[in-house]
């Protein structure tokens, strides 16, 4: 019986393996074409900085530099490995489904591959949530404060440093939901319980709100928790359909 047992572990292990191998050459592809089309990603990727230096100096020309030797090429690196793991997302999505799926049911397989759309959507959500809404103020806060005694002129690679920090803990936030979703499906949560700790969604929210924003602004902070606790009640919604399913095909 220990013998069986070591053997699906291993077999588990190389399927693992096997798996993450592929996963890594998806990621490294994308972020060579990334890298390739870099130019048109940065301008994109510093609109909203540019902006932000437009409505603070507007006589001034709107410029990011970089004053180190490796520091532009630093920049377009981490910009590029951040793209090519977005480009390859809905892929890690789908070889994660693979790998649960010879243990489920016909029933439970119906909702686990939901999850390709699924996690990807809600990825890209977080994504552009971050992009579009809480990065354009946490930068206005950042460069207008202090510019009464100096003129702001960010770095190129402290700027993607942040871009690429914010929208990638904000599209892990906006999987909340498909993590609750699995570990209730593995029988690891429970919506009593989860109700229970509901109080301190709120307060967890900010906290990872702070954490992730780099700002002392209260809006900015606000911005990056309200998602936190909208998505838990989401998973919270989720985890019980998922008990409810479970009681159904018993």
């Amino acid at each position: 019986m220990d013998k069986d047992k070591a053997v699906s572990l291993l077999t588990h292990f190389s399927e693992i393996k096997k798996r993450l191998i592929r996963i890594s050459i998806i990621v490294i592809s994308s972020t060579i074409v990334s890298f390739i089309f870099y130019q048109p990603i940065s301008k994109f990727v510093q609109k909203p900085a540019l902006d932000a230096l437009v409505k603070i100096s507007p006589d001034i020309p709107a410029t990011l530099v970089f004053l180190d030797v490796f520091e532009g090429w630093s920049a377009i690196a981490r910009l590029s490995v951040l793209v090519g793991f977005s480009i390859s997302f809905p892929y890690i999505m789908f070889e994660l489904v693979m790998f649960l799926r010879p243990g489920l049911t016909k029933s439970e397989r119906t909702y686990i591959y939901s999850l390709i759309p699924g996690g990807t959507l809600l990825f890209f959500l977080g994504v552009a949530f971050a992009y579009y809404i809480l990065i354009p103020p946490a930068v206005y806060f950042l460069f207008s404060f202090g510019s009464d005694i100096a003129t702001p002129t960010p770095r190129i690679g402290s700027y993607i440093a942040l871009m690429s920090s914010l929208v990638f803990w904000m599209g892990v936030i906006f999987e909340i939901p498909i993590i609750m979703f699995l570990l209730a499906k593995a029988g690891l949560l429970k919506s009593s319980w989860v109700s229970k700790k509901r109080v301190w969604n709120i307060l967890f929210g900010f906290v990872l709100g702070a954490i992730i924003t780099p700002t002392f602004d209260p809006v900015t902070q606000t911005l990056a928790a309200l998602p936190a606790i909208f998505l838990f009640e989401l998973g919270l919604l989720l985890v019980k359909i998922t008990e409810r399913s479970r009681k159904k095909y018993r």
